[in-house]
Parts: C-alpha cells; sequence; structure tokens
C-alpha cells in the first residue's frame, strides 16, 4: 500500500485565488443553511452556529485532502514488437507481455467524508421518520444512477441541479404535512443518494478506465455531493417559504 494521504489541488497559480474566493463564499453561504439543520433537530443555538461554521470550514481546508481506502490491481496483457533481423532485414515477432495497472480507491474528506457524517448524524436525530427519509434516498439513487455518466479521464458527471431538484420534490411529497422537514429530508436524501447512485454505482466503470486514483466525492474541489446537499436545503427552504 502507497500514501494513505493523498492531497490534491485542482487550480494552480492565478487560478489558485480565485477558487479560494469562490471556496468562501460558499462556506458563508453553507454556514446559514447549517445553522438551521441543526437548529431544526433540536440543537442549541449557540452550538449550531458553532458546527455549522466547523462543518462549512472544514470542508474547504480539507476539500484537497483524500484517504486512499482500497488499492485495485489489475492485470493487462500489453502486444510488444521484438525486432529480428535476417541477413539485414528487419522482421517484427509479435509478443504479449503482462502489465499491471494499480487504481487507488480513495474518499474524499471535505466533498464527501463529512457531509456523509453529518447525513449519518442528521439520521439518528430524525429516528422517528426514518421509513419516508429512506425512501427519498431510494428514489434519488435511482435518479442520480439514470443521470450520471462515467467520461474517461474525468470521471462521474451529472448536472450539479438533479439531485437537488429531485430531493425537493421527493421531499415535499413524503412531507407535505410537515412541511419544516422538507429541507433536512432533501440534504440527508441528496447526500446520500448521489453518493450511492452516482459515485459507488458507478465505480467499477471507473476502476475498468485504469485511472491512477479513484477519489469519492471530488479530487480537491467541492464535489457534487456537498454541492447538492446545500442545494437541497436551499431549495426546500424556498418551498416552505413560497407555501
Amino acid at each position: 500500500m502507497g500514501k494513505r494521504i493523498v492531497i490534491f489541488y485542482p487550480f494552480r497559480g492565478i487560478l489558485f485565488p480565485v477558487y479560494l474566493f469562490m471556496g468562501l463564499i460558499l462556506v458563508l453561504v453553507s454556514i446559514g443553511y447549517f445553522k438551521d439543520l441543526l437548529l431544526f433537530v433540536g440543537v442549541s443555538r449557540k452550538l449550531s452556529y458553532l458546527f455549522a461554521f466547523e462543518i462549512s470550514f472544514l470542508s474547504l481546508l480539507l476539500s484537497p485532502v483524500n484517504f486512499v481506502i482500497k488499492e485495485v490491481k489489475k492485470r493487462a496483457i500489453a502486444p510488444r514488437y521484438d525486432v529480428v533481423y535476417v541477413f539485414g532485414i528487419p522482421f517484427y515477432v509479435p509478443r504479449l507481455d503482462i502489465e499491471y495497472f494499480t487504481t487507488q480507491v480513495a474518499i474524499n474528506f471535505g466533498g464527501a467524508l463529512i457531509p456523509l457524517m453529518l447525513s449519518i448524524s442528521l439520521l439518528f436525530l430524525l429516528y422517528k421518520y426514518l421509513l419516508p427519509i429512506f425512501i427519498n434516498i431510494i428514489l434519488l439513487i435511482i435518479v442520480s444512477k439514470y443521470f450520471s455518466k462515467v467520461i474517461e479521464g474525468v470521471g462521474v458527471v451529472m448536472h450539479p441541479f438533479i439531485p437537488p431538484l429531485f430531493s425537493v420534490l421527493f421531499s415535499y411529497l413524503l412531507f407535505f404535512k410537515m412541511p419544516e422537514l422538507i429541507p433536512v429530508s432533501a440534504y440527508i436524501s441528496s447526500v446520500l443518494g448521489t453518493l450511492i447512485g452516482a459515485d459507488l454505482l458507478n465505480l467499477r466503470k471507473i476502476i475498468d478506465a485504469s485511472p491512477q486514483i479513484v477519489s469519492i466525492g471530488g479530487m480537491g474541489s467541492f464535489d457534487g455531493i456537498f454541492l447538492s446537499g446545500l442545494f437541497s436545503v436551499l431549495l426546500g427552504e424556498l418551498i416552505i417559504s413560497i407555501f
């Protein structure tokens, strides 16, 4: 096993300050929404602000950090040609060599691990409503699997507004009698649905392309998992304000 921690910065040089500025703006926005989530599930106002601040800033600071959880070795047969000269004339003799490719499977701290831990914590606090939330998660897994695509050299791609829109829609249908539950249900289902449906269920396709590293949750930027959860809370609160 090689290094367990891989740090990857997607933007360097002149683009790094731009990335940092956008990340800080996103952090300031996310603090308010995470605070509302924590307040709703019963956390005190002071602790809600503290935890929301930590969650948001840690997501930004740890977005370049990836923890390697597994190495996948894949055997491939590569054709080679030996050159043999007969009376000065080159003849190319084919032969087959066996090569081994190693793919490191990692999970991103800021883009996946922190949203995952928050979602699981919220599930424990909302144990009375597990059945409809689980239904929402399953529906989002199906949606994410259907709309996500694996592009070689890029990874899993999906329109960033698909999980939030569907998670809020399903949350509204499941909790229209308790609209205060829409944002938190949308957040949990969006995070877990995207993680499982888009990333985990497509993991084999990504590994088959033999990249050097596969990062669940992104490679140094706010991935779709983090953004999907945040947009879900935003849209969920918008629904509450309208209806």
